[in-house]
């Protein structure tokens, strides 16, 4: 196939397996590539290189965390020249390209650099990204898995074996795995993305509410979301207290210490008493209390459409999505623990047809060290640590909260079994389904 290029047709979808990135995101993404086209970014900087400096290509797709929610969304196509940019004037960085003696070019992969017909499945945007030119790729955990299957990046063990430095002890464990297969890890992460509470800041200052802090446990959230939700003399709801499954309820079963599935063995643990109370509290929300809209699927992101005097009062969103500029971040209210899902966004890896690896490995440092700077929410520990300094967009409130969730922070991810049974539960608690219906249809979807 051949390498991306720009065609100028009509945004498209991409209809294959789901593994490059979620809906809106790819939205987004075709956004921009219509404002500003698509092709290779110069650097901003024309850093001079010697006559063996090595020149490496960086692709990338447009993931969220590119767009930071600082109230002025810049565009991917104007901040990947700014990140080369600035890793170009760190002449002192020993992973830069003065020192590393090479030169990076970076390409976004927009919808018009899709083939035609566009990948169908896994082996169809595996043998497209593998006939890509580039060095360097950012990828998605679900990429990194299909992608690292077939052989289209490499295994980085060799890399970091070799490596003096204890980078991979900088990153957060449960993000870093993310990236980790049975293969192998096949990509060091950029940017991570908790599950937060989104408040509505001038709502709840009209009636006379002090926002969420990290006091708030399952019940202040209950409390609250009934005062926060308004009904007309009819009594249908005009306006929701709490939206709280736009990404699922993992939340709900790990505050409770209750799994969807072993871990260890794979089996169903739904009908365990922590998981029918996860559930029951969540079934609660949506029937009982009627704080939160009874809606799945594709029903939860047509909320979006509500004009802001009506969107919900409180949502769980991550950071890098959903992003509203009316709302601001807390962390999530309290079960018997603090448990927050936390999703990896974006991970470098090199390319398996790469003819610099060594190089490509350096620069792979270099370059995820100074975006740490750039994502909504960095990966690394001493990045979160100052995060604000890096992000000064976020209140002080909001950057404690984020520090909070991240200390508490579990892997999120919607592969596999675990996955598929979290949509039945979604589906079936937002219809009214009895908890144990719903425990034993997502059960016997597992075994599917």
């Amino acid at each position: 196939m051949p390498v991306p290029r720009c065609k100028n047709k009509a945004d498209r979808r991409y209809e294959g397996s789901g593994n490059v990135l979620t809906r809106r995101a790819l939205l987004a993404s075709a956004a921009a590539v219509a404002a500003a086209g698509c092709g290779p970014f110069r650097s901003s900087s024309d850093l001079p290189s010697g006559p063996e400096a090595v020149a490496l290509t960086w692709y990338t797709f447009s993931f969220s965390g590119l767009f930071v929610p600082n109230g002025s969304f810049e565009q991917p196509e104007e901040r990947l020249p700014k990140m080369v940019a600035a890793l170009e004037e760190d002449v002192e960085n020993p992973n830069g390209p003065a020192r590393g003696n090479y030169s990076l070019s970076p390409r976004l992969i927009g919808f018009d650099d899709y083939p035609e017909p566009p990948p169908r499945n896994d082996d169809e945007f595996a043998e497209w990204i593998d006939s890509i030119d580039t060095d360097l790729l950012s990828i998605s955990p679900s990429m990194a898995e299909s992608l690292g299957k077939r052989g289209v990046i490499l295994p980085l063990e060799r890399f970091i074996a070799a490596d003096e430095s204890d980078l991979v002890e900088t990153f957060y464990p449960y993000v870093l795995d993310q990236f980790r297969t049975e293969g192998g890890l096949f990509a060091l992460p950029i940017d991570a993305d908790p599950l937060m509470l989104n408040y509505n800041v001038a709502y709840f200052a009209a009636q006379g509410m002090p926002p969420p802090d990290e006091s708030w446990d399952w019940g202040d959230l209950v409390e609250n979301a009934v005062k926060l939700t308004k009904q007309d003399e009819d009594g249908n709801v005009t306006r929701w207290g709490l939206m709280p499954h736009f990404h699922g309820f993992w939340w709900a079963f790990w505050q409770n210490r209750a799994e969807v599935v072993d871990p260890v063995t794979g089996q169903c643990r739904l009908q365990e008493p922590a998981a029918t109370e996860a559930m029951q509290f969540c079934y609660d929300l949506l029937h009982t209390h009627r704080v939160a809209p009874p809606v799945a699927g594709r029903e939860v992101w047509d909320l979006y459409s509500l004009p802001p005097d009506v969107f919900p009062a409180m949502f769980f969103s991550q950071v890098t999505r959903e992003h509203r500029y009316e709302y601001r971040l807390a962390e999530l209210p309290r079960g018997k623990v603090r448990s927050v899902p936390v999703s990896a966004d974006m991970g470098l890896a090199i390319h398996a047809r790469s003819g610099q690896t060594e190089v490509a490995y350096t620069a792979l440092k270099g370059l995820l060290q100074t975006m740490q700077r750039f994502v909504a929410v960095p990966a690394q520990i001493e990045a979160v640590a100052r995060l604000g300094e890096i992000r000064p967009s976020f209140l002080p409130e909001e950057v404690a909260a984020i520090q909070r969730s991240m200390e508490h922070g579990r892997a999120l991810t919607w592969g596999g079994g675990a996955g598929h049974a979290m949509q039945h539960i979604v589906d079936g608690l937002a219809h009214g389904d009895e908890v144990a219906t719903v425990a034993n249809d997502a059960c016997s979807a597992l075994e599917e």
